[in-house]
């Protein structure tokens, strides 16, 4: 089963702007939820620039923080204790659910982000806690948007840069409108919920940001702009490293911070130049999960998967299984769903695919033809093609991003 593919549409983070939006709001750094406001927890009223001093990063951005009392009275239900890595293409979107506490780590790419916030309205969720992201690339935080739209948010995390797209700047425009906290995490810092923990790994960026860059040249350090977290749920630890590098990867194991994981959040979608044999020795993950959809990178690689399948890990891919649901019961960890036995399976040459539609999705959209069809049309029914991309909103939500519908199923022009 395929996601989304990679398509150029308005709005989305492909199209770089030079600098963020003059009212968005940006972080204040190394703060921890429980600190007071002299210790860099923003105040209820705003203020003009954070208590620490500035980083060169933090300084270009002129941090402000405006800050709301939570909604105290907006209370989850009950929710199972569970690791829910959504099928959101090629982009990551996870969220963390234990007791009452729902957290939210990436929210994939626009074009799935009505099928994020619907998924969490299914659970029943109303209030995300934390909402953290890895770093500010358009596949993990456009539909984050939808999320601080659509739910009480308590606070975001996120990297120590300022982005430089126009999803970054629609990300930063939704937090300072619903009046959010965010920060600029630290290494070390730590959130606890009810029966869930998340703790920062890494942090640091390099200074000169290389977006796209994809080979073994950060320095020792393991710079790299996205942040690295552990996330325990109940007696179970989930690794969360975004688009991390073999730098990274390597700096973290030489610092004795990668201890052995339950489960393992696959780097970069399973790129060749992440998921190092150094990190999966220290890590030993019984499960390791690919977010991945149709992209040109040929994600996931075979030197990827040969290795998590050298380290012994249960492999999941969420381009052909669709959203992995991993409960978690006593410490153990139960999958909804078997590992593949075949983990090298491929779309193969980017022609069509046989494939059963999921029973959510609303329409399916063609990226070369710019014409959204019902999954039943004749025209696409039971294939997918690298082009195509399931869409899980409405048609007035296709159609303000360009498409228009088919003349066959829909009764379009």
């Amino acid at each position: 089963m395929f996601g989304l593919g990679l398509i150029e549409l308005p709005g989305t983070g492909h199209s770089p702007t030079p600098t963020p939006s003059e009212n968005a709001a940006t972080p204040t750094q190394g703060t921890t939820p429980t600190a007071t406001p002299t210790q860099g927890t923003a105040p209820t009223q705003p203020v003009e620039t954070p208590t620490q001093a500035a980083t060169p990063a933090q300084a270009a951005a002129t941090p402000t923080q405006a800050a709301v009392t939570p909604a105290d009275g907006v209370v989850n239900p009950k929710l199972d204790t569970a690791v829910y890595c959504l099928s959101v293409g090629e982009g990551s979107s996870t969220l963390f659910c234990s007791g009452t506490t729902a957290v939210l780590i990436d929210g994939g790419d626009a074009l799935t982000s009505s099928y994020v916030v619907g998924f969490l309205k299914s659970l029943g969720i109303r209030r995300l806690q934390l909402v953290v992201a890895t770093h500010y690339d358009s596949d993990h935080i456009s539909g984050l948007v939808g999320a601080l739209s659509a739910f009480v948010v308590d606070e975001v995390w996120g990297p120590n840069y300022v982005g430089t797209t126009k999803t970054y700047n629609s990300f930063a425009e939704m937090i300072r409108k619903r009046r959010i906290p965010w920060t600029y995490v630290s290494d070390g810092q730590t959130w606890s919920g009810d029966g869930c923990t998340v703790t920062v790994l890494a942090s640091a960026v390099p200074e000169d940001l290389r977006e796209g860059e994809e080979d073994e040249s950060y320095d020792e350090t393991g710079a790299d702009t996205s942040l690295a977290i552990k996330v325990t749920l109940d007696k179970a630890s989930i690794l969360v490293m975004g688009d991390a590098g073999a730098a990274r990867e390597r700096a973290l194991v030489k610092q004795g911070k990668i201890e052995e994981y339950d489960i393992f959040l696959v780097n970069h979608h399973g790129s060749r130049y992440s998921n190092t044999a150094e990190l999966l020795r220290a890590a030993k993950p019984e499960f390791a999960i690919i977010s991945v959809g149709a992209n040109e990178y040929g994600h996931p690689t075979k030197e990827c998967i040969d290795r998590l399948a050298e380290s012994g890990a249960k492999i999941y891919r969420t381009d052909l299984q669709g959203t992995i649901t991993l409960a978690i019961a006593d410490g153990n960890v139960l999958p909804d769903k078997a590992a593949l036995t075949d983990p090298y399976e491929a779309a193969g040459d980017g022609g069509t695919q046989r494939v059963e539609h999921p029973d959510d999705v609303a329409f399916i959209l063609n990226g070369n033809s710019m014409v959204y069809h019902r999954p039943d049309c004749k025209s696409v029914a039971g294939e997918m093609h690298r082009n195509w991309f399931y869409f899980y909103g409405t048609a007035e939500e296709a159609e303000a991003l360009g498409y228009r519908p088919c003349g066959s199923c829909l009764g379009g022009k």
